[in-house]
């Protein structure tokens, strides 16, 4: 019988250190993200881990690139599911949904990525690139630049008080999300 690990292409070997990473990064933390480690819970050979990401520097940036294109997807999925489309705002309410998709397995792995990157300019200036990518999208939606950048600013927040485990009660997170959905398609 043929063993499904040695037959994984090399996109799927990829993804699975990457899945592995991002399983040793939240359950362990980032002190025992090693090389070694990372190999093991993806069942490949430090080797093997070595083609795809040649030291730990390279595995947390693709680590960040995996998750920004993550988060792309669930944005182009929203963005298609507006029930406005072809509206201003469509791309603000995209990144609305989008964030609330955060499970906090996510969460977690967002929260040690930063920490990370606080520590290593060369990831954060990759962050900030993601980060900067969005915003001039958003700033760009036909909507008001101001109120799409509150929009941005606000969900941020709201996110980021959801990871510091500080989100708030319902019913008014779900107001608090209602009026920025609102605000998204107001005239301006």
């Amino acid at each position: 019988m043929v063993d499904p690990k040695k037959t994984r292409s090399r996109s799927h070997t990829r993804e699975a250190i990457l899945e592995a990473a991002c399983t040793v990064l939240v359950e362990k933390g980032l002190e025992a993200l090693t090389l070694d480690a990372v190999a093991r819970e993806a069942e490949v050979s430090k080797g093997g881990l070595l083609y795809h990401f040649p030291n730990k520097d390279a595995l947390m940036l693709g680590l960040v690139n995996y998750l920004a294109d993550g988060f792309e997807r669930d944005l182009q999925a929203e963005f298609e599911q507006d029930d406005a489309p072809g509206t201003p705002g469509q791309w603000t309410r995209a990144y609305i949904q989008a964030t609330l998709r955060f499970d906090k397995q996510r969460f977690a792995l967002i929260v040690s990525l930063l920490n990370a990157a606080a520590k290593i300019p060369s990831l954060l200036e990759v962050v900030q690139e993601h980060e900067m990518r969005w915003q001039q999208r958003m700033q760009s939606d036909s909507l008001n630049p101001v109120r799409a950048t509150i929009a941005q600013l606000a969900i941020d927040g709201l996110w980021f008080n959801e990871v510091l485990e500080m989100g708030l009660d319902e019913p008014l997170r779900t107001q608090v999300i209602e009026a920025l959905m609102t605000m998204t398609r107001e005239p301006n």
